[in-house]
């Protein structure tokens, strides 16, 4: 017997949809561009009952700017957690970069809107989301020290520039990705090759 499909509150979807419509705005305008009057006329709402789901244009923006950082960093420890724990350190790695670009894609407005207003918004925001960013880098950083120090990567290498070279990589992918030239799977894999395997070519004697 088929279990009944559980209902989704109206207020729920109006709040993803207040959501996503601001993402888009300010992926497209900007902190300053964007106002509560123009998000609310793209979801069809009048601006007075964005004020039901959302205090501020402020609380607005820091809850775009929190679920963009908060989806990658929940996929990406889940799928490293999934990775059984007998598995060579460098296959936690292939695991973080599959749900870091699949994710960043998968939202990208959020992630756009992100890039574009992380340094427009006020001082105290940033500095709240600033800390979950650390807390993300930080995660990354354990991961490739344990790679590291399992002998999957090079001894002697500067964890630190290797970490922001590499999140900084993956994060431009939504810059310029185009489904209809590659599928993303295909991306994620070339770039999972470049992290864990490098790009030099194996010595020949």
């Amino acid at each position: 017997m088929t279990p009944p499909r559980r209902r989704i509150a109206k207020s729920t979807i109006s709040h993803q949809r207040v959501l996503d419509a601001a993402a888009r705005l300010f992926r497209e305008r900007g902190y300053t561009g964007t106002t509560l009057r123009a998000i609310a006329a793209e979801v069809h709402l009048e601006a007075g009952s964005i004020y039901y789901h959302f205090k501020s244009k402020d609380d607005l923006i820091e809850a775009v700017l929190y679920r963009a950082m908060d989806e990658v960093i929940r996929n990406v420890r889940e799928a490293v957690d999934a990775v059984p724990a007998a598995a060579p350190a460098r296959a936690r790695i292939a695991a973080a970069v599959r749900a870091h670009v699949s994710t960043i894609v998968t939202i990208g407005d959020y992630t756009l809107a992100t890039r574009r207003v992380f340094g427009q918004v006020p001082e105290p925001m940033r500095a709240r989301l600033m800390r979950q960013r650390d807390s993300y880098g930080r995660f990354w950083q354990d991961l490739l020290e344990a790679a590291q120090a399992e002998g999957a990567l090079r001894l002697g290498a500067d964890m630190h520039l290797a970490r922001l070279f590499i999140l900084g990589g993956l994060n431009w992918t939504v810059e310029w990705f185009k489904p209809e030239r590659q599928p993303l799977s295909e991306v994620v894999e070339e770039f999972t090759r470049f992290v864990v395997d490098g790009l030099a070519a194996p010595c020949v004697e």
